[in-house]
């Protein structure tokens, strides 16, 4: 016979649910799972399914063992109903069994009695048997008699005063209760209203009750119970499933847009700061971006929609879209912009199309262009610095001629200036003898005023620097000019400031010898009446220096013109040597100052316009602080 676990009513039965886990399981942690966490961190798109995934199978051990505790409670709070029904009858059966008469007292009575009580639903059956185990009345008449359980298992067994229960071996579906059976136990103890009942010992009884409940409906009420609880777990697990997920969404969704809102940021930056000019059309030709420097560039006036036409037709604009509209995928060239104010610029251009987010061309599967982007890199500074570099290879050149050719020429014009010079003497009684002697004199003097000019700027002499009064320079500068001035009729002026200004480390003989070939140029250029003017002022601050009130300010020297000005070809020339636009010019006079000018490590510069006259502008580099001096230079 199987044997069930045997319960004392009252007590809760011991049933372990269905497919719960073992303890413990919930937190213990697979191996694998390490390693499947580490590759999820590698792919970041797998990681938010990886968690979903992990609270699933959490949410469904959880459910699990909570659905298995409740059948438990459900399946114990069941067999205890069980076990008070079952004391019910047996109740029933000892309270029934002390009211039968004499006649009734035989077993007849009392087997008539149990199959009564046996009617009721829910019963299988009902049995009443002797200490050792043989049937003194059963529901079924024909088994009175026969043996129910043996003496061995009835000792097993141990029927007491409480109600104990088990699962029948034999069926599943039926649940045995058993108890002794004494209908005289109360006798000699008070009644419920007070009687005395019957005098018989506690315990004598005639053996042991059993009665046994049909079941069968139990597991089908635990397994809907189960399916309910599941069904109801399922939504939940869901519901939490569909939180998780937005809640992942919602943070991915802000850090996408944090991260959009940082690369925006980042392009807006790379856009501003770029050095050169960035700009980005779409395929209407229309500006949709533009950084300062484009926009200085163009002539654009803040963010226009559309490019001025000056610079759209220096940009060849349609023919560049063109071009990239016809599969280009990258153009570099340079042009100049002709700008409606300003020279024009020389540009270096870079153009190239722009694609969606799915790239473009033959290795992006010919994702749709959304515009064009132009990159503009200003050309001026370097090619102006190409134009020194050539100007100084020049000079080079022409310093290592001219050191050769005055060498090579001083020591045979010495001569002729020699024998001119004896033969003008010797000819002094002959007037045509004289005068051409004289004229020969004049030549070779200014002959050797060329070679002297020339060996000047091929190599210059070094700079003897000391603290000079630049008001002196200028007032030494009109007084050796001023009879040339006079001579022609034009006003020669100086303007100078309160006390003048001193500067440091500048050669005082060869600054002066600077000025004045730019003083003099202008008489030259100035007709009568005309007025020719030198300014001294104070050059503003610039860059570092301007935050810094300790720096001193450099100086700014204007030799100014009321002549008859310059072209701009002409203007482009006049630093070249041997460049000259009058007869009697040597064309050394203005790239000896440009050369002076920078070995003090300044700057010349030239304004003029034809026929509104000329101005020489020379910047100093700072020096000490003006030292003021009484009077006007």
């Amino acid at each position: 016979m199987v044997s069930k676990k045997v319960t004392e009513s009252g007590k809760a039965d011991t049933f372990d649910p269905q497919g719960a886990p073992p303890a413990g399981v919930l937190r213990a942690r697979p191996r694998g799972l390490d390693r499947a966490l580490a590759w999820g961190r590698s792919r970041p798109l797998l990681r938010p399914l990886l968690l979903l995934a992990c609270i699933a199978v959490a949410g469904a051990g959880v459910a699990a063992l909570l659905i298995g505790r409740v059948e438990e409670r459900e399946r114990a709070q069941m067999l205890a109903a069980i076990h008070g029904r079952a004391d019910s009858l047996v109740w029933a059966l000892e309270g029934s069994a002390r009211f039968l008469d004499g006649r009734h007292t035989g077993a007849g009575g009392l087997e008539r009695l149990v199959a009564e009580v046996a009617r009721q639903p829910g019963v299988a059956w009902i049995a009443i048997t002797d200490a050792a185990g043989r049937i003194l009345a059963d529901s079924n008449p024909e088994l009175a008699g026969a043996a129910l359980y043996t003496p061995e298992e009835m000792r097993r067994l141990a029927p007491g005063t409480v109600t104990r229960g088990r699962f029948s071996p034999d069926d599943p579906s039926v649940y045995e209760t058993w108890r002794l059976f004494a209908p005289a136990r109360l006798r000699g103890a008070p009644g419920r209203h007070g009687r005395a009942g019957l005098s018989r010992p506690a315990g004598e009884g005639l053996g042991c009750v059993f009665v046994a409940l049909d079941v069968t409906g139990m597991e089908d009420h635990l397994a809907e119970l189960a399916l309910q609880l599941w069904i109801m777990a399922g939504i939940v697990l869901v519901a939490a499933e569909a939180v998780a997920a937005l809640v992942l969404l919602f943070r991915r969704y802000r850090s996408s847009r944090r991260l959009l809102a940082d690369a925006e940021a980042l392009a807006a930056q790379v856009v501003r700061n770029y050095p050169a000019g960035l700009l980005v059309l779409d395929r209407a030709g229309k500006v949709r971006l533009s950084n300062a420097r484009a926009r200085a560039l163009l002539g654009m006036e803040g963010e226009a929609a559309s490019l001025p036409r000056d610079a759209a037709a220096g940009l060849e604009l349609d023919a560049l879209l063109a071009e990239l509209a016809g599969g280009a995928e990258l153009i570099c060239r340079e042009l100049e912009l002709w700008r409606p104010k300003g020279d024009p610029v020389p540009v270096e251009l870079t153009a190239a199309r722009l694609y969606g987010s799915q790239g473009g061309g033959k290795a992006h599967g010919g994702a749709e262009v959304l515009g064009y982007l132009f990159a503009l890199r200003d050309m001026g500074e370097i090619r102006g610095l190409e134009r020194k570099l050539r100007q100084h290879e020049r000079l080079s050149a022409l310093g290592k001629l001219a050191a050769g050719l005055a060498h090579e020429i001083r020591n045979p014009l010495s001569s002729v200036r020699g024998y001119a010079t004896y033969l003008t003497e010797r000819l002094r009684n002959d007037p045509l003898g004289h005068a051409t002697g004289e004229l020969l004199i004049e030549e070779t003097a200014r002959l050797d005023r060329v070679l002297a000019d020339l060996l000047s700027l091929a190599r210059p002499r070094d700079l003897a620097p000391g603290p000079v009064h630049l008001g002196d320079v200028l007032s030494r500068v009109v007084a050796v000019a001023a009879p040339d001035a006079a001579a022609k009729g034009v006003r020669l002026a100086a303007v100078l400031p309160e006390g003048g200004g001193d500067v440091a480390s500048v050669d005082a003989d060869r600054l002066m010898q600077a000025v004045l070939n730019l003083v003099i140029n202008a008489i030259q250029a100035t007709d009568a009446g005309g007025e020719v003017e030198v300014a001294l002022e104070p050059a503003p601050k610039q860059g570092e220096d301007a935050a810094s009130d300790a720096a001193s300010p450099g100086w700014r020297i204007r030799v100014r013109d009321t002549g008859c000005g310059m072209a701009r070809e002409t203007a482009a020339q006049i630093f070249t040597p041997y460049f000259t636009t009058r007869a009697t010019g040597t064309g050394l006079g203005l790239a000896i100052a440009r050369q002076i000018v920078e070995q003090h490590g300044g700057a010349i510069s030239v304004s003029t316009l034809p026929g509104h006259g000329t101005t020489m502008t020379i910047e100093l580099p700072g020096a000490a602080a003006p030292r003021a001096r009484g009077g006007a230079a």
